[in-house]
């Protein structure tokens, strides 16, 4: 897919990765939609984006549930008159309870149903677009932790991503949407610099998957 002129929509866009992502995506000529329920990192997201490329918008979600995701292709369909190109559908990971904590269960439940009905929603309610449209498009999942502190647990999210987007990606192929996955490796040694060395190959292998017409059903490890 030629990016350039592409009609991109991020999500978590008001988080670390996703503002450098939807910058990246800009610079290459994309036109970009940011979302987020942080309506103040999300605008500064924005301002990054528009210094680089004025064809940016955002758009602040109530929160991630079904009524609220549709709200936003509503209004991404009334903007637009048509459906993204590309979903970079990405949920930063929060830190899951390990087993050997005191009654884990019910948080560990819980954190896992909120990713897996987000990511789920978001993809669900891009693809129906997308095939409304007839638009040749690529959703790519990915997760990612915000901060060294917050990796633990990331194997459950990682296999999450993986499952979706295997799955999806059969479902969808017939329809000329690609589907692809993007997740960390994790590394116990991980330092500040280490971690923003992989923010910065999580990019490029997001770009790659877009880019790639014969990319889909896979999910890139970084």
């Amino acid at each position: 897919m030629n990016i350039n002129g592409a009609l991109v929509l991020i999500t978590s866009a008001g988080s670390s990765l996703g503002s450098t992502l939807a910058v990246h995506f800009a610079q290459l000529g994309a036109k970009i939609i940011l979302c987020d329920t942080n309506q103040h990192e999300l605008i500064k997201s924005w301002k990054r984006c528009q210094s680089v490329a004025k064809d940016a918008h955002y758009y602040i979600l109530a929160d991630h549930s079904l009524a609220s995701i549709d709200q936003l292709f509503t209004h991404i369909e009334t903007r637009h008159q048509t459906a993204p190109n590309v979903l970079i559908n990405y949920w930063p990971s929060p830190p899951f309870p390990s087993v050997i904590d005191d009654h884990p269960t019910e948080l560990f439940i819980q954190k896992i149903i909120t990713m897996a009905t987000s990511l789920f929603t978001f993809g669900q309610a891009c693809a129906e677009k997308m095939r409304q449209y007839q638009t040749k498009g690529v959703i790519i999942n990915m997760v990612f932790y915000s901060t060294l502190a917050e990796r633990a647990g990331i194997e459950n999210a990682n296999s999450m991503v993986s499952g979706f987007t295997q799955s999806w990606a059969r479902e969808l192929t017939p329809f000329n949407i690609r589907v692809g996955g993007v997740i960390p490796i994790i590394d116990e040694q991980d330092t500040p610099e280490h971690w923003a060395e992989m923010q910065d190959e999580l990019i490029r292998n997001t770009e790659y998957i877009v880019a790639n017409e014969y990319f889909s059903g896979r999910v890139v490890s970084t």
